[in-house]
């Protein structure tokens, strides 16, 4: 008997127990989602009217559903699994969905390894079927505008992800479409109608869709599936670089012959000028003296000046002898100019 009511005890004892803790729920924990101010939030509702949720696939709907908080508490509502009232979990009724403005930049290169770790260079062909492949390198953003769109034609919210994925799609077919236009030759020389003809490419399929492309350029040169092409074009290149320098060389030297003639030919003419200018002051003088041998006057000016040039260098004495037409005649060194006189009148 008394063993009897020990269990009937302990049977109640556990009955208590396991109604008194099966009747509570998990703690709702809260839930929260922080917006970074490079971030726009959308919170669309998980449940409700059906018609309320037809209408995502609009830009619209998304667009009523943008929110500026910059931390948002998801609420949650609990979903019973099982007859008992703790049987179940709490869910969220709405989802947040971030998108990401800032500007993303991706580079398109050979062994450049993109979100799965795969190539991401650009491969095209030319018209003369020369395959070949450029880095390219690409930057976009949205617009705190265009979120709403973005986020309707591409439901993730990433744009790293579209940048590698779709965006490359475009590049590919645009210079793919491009390159098969023109021969290798011409297609060397057409890289920036090329760059040109992708980034309009690229603006008018992305802008609708709530992507704005800002740059898009290359980066390195060509890299040929063949590399035998680039050793081919590298010989040329150093052929025709030497080609240039010689041609450069020589007209350096030819210029340099130039410039010799010419200071050649200008010390000769001047040389020559100085002569003719010599000749032409003899001639001058030569001409003044045969014009003086017939101007008496001018003869006698310059009798005069040789007559005061010895005088100015004479010291007032005569010398000892006079040498006449007839015998010799002596002067003595004393004797003043009024007796020489006399004398050689004698």
């Amino acid at each position: 008997m008394k063993k009897y009511i020990n269990m009937i005890v302990i049977a109640a004892l556990a009955g208590l127990m396991f109604t008194g803790t099966g009747c509570m729920r998990v703690y709702d924990t809260p839930e929260y989602v922080d917006v970074q101010p490079s971030q726009t939030a959308f919170v669309i509702p998980l449940e409700g009217d059906t018609k309320e949720q037809s209408k995502f696939s609009s830009s619209e709907f998304l667009n009523s559903h943008k929110v500026a908080a910059k931390r948002i508490r998801v609420p949650h509502r609990w979903n019973q699994t099982g007859r008992m009232r703790n049987w179940g979990h709490w869910i969220p009724t709405v989802k947040v969905i971030l998108v990401e403005r800032s500007p993303v930049t991706v580079e398109l290169e050979a062994d450049a390894g993109n979100l799965t770790g795969k190539d991401t260079a650009i491969w095209v062909e030319s018209q003369d079927s020369v395959g070949f492949s450029m880095g390219w390198s690409i930057t976009g953003f949205v617009k705190e505008d265009d979120t709403a769109n973005f986020l309707y034609w591409y439901p993730s919210g990433s744009l790293a992800q579209v940048m590698m994925t779709e965006v490359r799609a475009r590049v590919q077919q645009s210079a793919s479409a491009f390159a098969a236009g023109y021969k290798l030759d011409t297609l060397r020389t057409k890289k920036t109608d090329m760059v040109d003809a992708v980034k309009k490419d690229l603006i008018e399929f992305f802008t609708p869709r709530g992507i704005t492309i800002t740059t898009i350029g290359m980066f390195g040169g060509m890299t040929y599936e063949n590399e035998a092409i680039q050793t081919a074009i590298d010989t040329v290149f150093i052929t025709q670089q030497e080609k240039e320098n010689a041609a450069a060389m020589l007209e350096a030297q030819r210029n340099k012959n130039e410039r010799i003639k010419s200071e050649a030919l200008a010390l000769a003419e001047a040389a020559r000028m100085k002569a003719k200018g010599e000749a032409d002051g003899l001639e001058s003088i030569n001409a003044a003296l045969a014009k003086a041998a017939n101007n008496p006057q001018l003869l006698e000016l310059r009798a005069l000046e040789v007559e005061k040039a010895r005088i100015g260098a004479w010291n007032g004495k005569y010398p000892d002898t006079l040498v006449g037409s007839g015998a010799q005649t002596w002067v003595g060194l004393n004797t003043t100019p009024q007796q020489a006189v006399a004398t050689v009148s004698q």
